[in-house]
């Protein structure tokens, strides 16, 4: 199985955030940038599954600036084989509905069986691109999961909501979402950080 996790360098939480007056955009140079916490527990959930299936190929994905090789490397250090990295200035300040088509068209290259994403990144909070790839691919998806249980044909998880628990399937392929219920990601140890520099890196443009 070939499983992608959507991972996100985002603005720390913890540090200061300044507005780019002149494009409106964030100054993501004003402080510190992170992986997303919630795209961690995201790849968390794709590798403890790779732990249980040794042919299962993990590949981080994500659309960013070429500043952003750090938080790449994080994710590899953290455990996926792989990682494509999308860099095109002409995305700088994209919309959702440009970001979901240029990540759908990336994954239609890489053909995975699974997509897997956070419901919410902490710096724009639009929680709708996992809908919005779902439907540029023509998949099955399944939001807002606070357990997943994955197999060689489906994915099976739980979707709580005010009135209690929602049990739902989804056949492979198909694009799901996970919740911060999920667990942590793993911390990468050294072995981790220095296999994450021989790992493959592909940049890719639109």
């Amino acid at each position: 199985m070939k499983i992608y996790v959507l991972v996100k360098e985002v603005p720390d939480t913890y540090g200061d955030r300044k507005l780019d007056l002149e494009t409106g955009l964030a100054d993501r140079a004003a402080g510190d940038v992170v992986l997303d916490e919630i795209t961690e527990r995201a790849l968390e959930v794709a590798l403890t599954y790779a732990g249980k299936d040794p042919d299962t190929e993990v590949v981080a994905l994500t659309m960013s600036p070429e500043s952003s090789t750090a938080s790449v490397r994080r994710a590899l250090a953290i455990g996926a084989g792989s990682a494509v990295h999308i860099v095109d200035e002409q995305l700088r300040g994209a919309d959702l509905s440009l970001t979901a088509e240029t990540l759908a068209a990336a994954i239609r290259r890489g053909e995975p069986d699974l997509v897997i994403t956070g419901n919410l990144s902490t710096d724009g909070s639009g929680g709708v691109i996992p809908a919005m790839l779902a439907e540029h691919l023509g998949w099955a998806q399944a939001t807002a999961l606070s357990a997943v249980e994955i197999s060689a044909d489906q994915v099976t998880g739980t979707r709580a909501g005010d009135d209690g628990t929602q049990q739902v399937t989804a056949t492979l392929p198909a694009v799901i979402s996970i919740t911060e219920a999920l667990p942590d990601a793993r911390f990468p140890n050294f072995k981790g950080i220095m296999a994450a520099k021989k790992k493959p890196s592909r940049c890719s443009p639109r």
